[in-house]
């Protein structure tokens, strides 16, 4: 996926009405560029499982036992918060000293309300299926190493951040990197030991919806991301 994202980063920029823009330009719409990779990868997923004979539930691995999936998604959920929350800001301050406003730019209202919308609903059923419903189990498979079939499409996940919004500077790439690694420890330690999906796609939703209502605050208030920006 994360080529991907260099792709649509590049695609974006030979685009007329971006014409005479640099990537720093048009950082501000990766959340749209994102929403689109995730559409290409729902579409990815439905094709190639159709063509195995498969269903997507099939990828998520999910038991039906409502009280137990409630309570796994109400322990998985408020960690990945934690995590992901404090993955950006720690490594953030450590990389830059300051919160970078890079990803939380303001955009037209229109399009913060469609990634508000979007950007969780189509990001649930792209990343975590795609890397670890769909790639880990067939690693699994052709390599017969559990722990790899893990680690491996885990650190693509984690790079793919880094091109989001898509900055050919060091500093950016390293950062973006680093800040889902906490996030992605946990999220394998989950897999490894339970398989279901279903709790981590529902966190990594709400994570997403903060994203989105905080892209969708700065495009109404302006001033607010002013402020965010004054602040280092």
């Amino acid at each position: 996926m994360f080529f991907l994202f260099i792709a649509a980063g590049l695609v974006t920029l030979s685009l007329p009405v971006f014409r005479g823009s640099n990537l720093m330009d048009i950082s501000a719409w990766w959340p749209l560029l994102c929403i689109a990779v995730n559409v290409v990868t729902i579409v990815f997923l439905l094709v190639s499982l159709r063509q195995e004979g498969k269903k997507f539930r099939d990828l998520i691995n999910h038991r039906q036992d409502q009280k137990r999936t409630t309570r796994e998604i109400l322990t998985a959920t408020p960690i990945m918060l934690i995590l992901g929350i404090g993955g950006l800001m720690g490594i953030s301050w450590l990389v830059y000293g300051y919160m970078p406003v890079t990803n939380t730019q303001p955009l037209p209202v229109w399009a913060a309300i469609v990634v508000v919308i979007l950007l969780p609903l189509t990001i649930v059923f792209a990343e975590i299926p795609f890397y670890l419903g769909y790639c880990a189990p067939r690693i699994h498979r052709v390599t017969g190493n559990k722990a790899f079939a893990i680690v491996y499409p885990l650190f693509f996940y984690a790079l793919q951040h880094s091109f989001m919004p898509l900055l050919f500077d060091f500093k950016h790439i390293l950062s973006r990197f680093l800040m889902f690694i906490p996030l992605l420890v946990m999220i394998g330690v989950w897999y490894s030991k339970r398989k279901d999906l279903v709790p981590l796609m529902a966190g990594h939703g709400v994570l997403d919806l903060l994203t989105g209502i905080q892209l969708l605050v700065v495009a109404l208030y302006p001033s607010v991301y002013e402020m965010m920006n004054n602040s280092h």
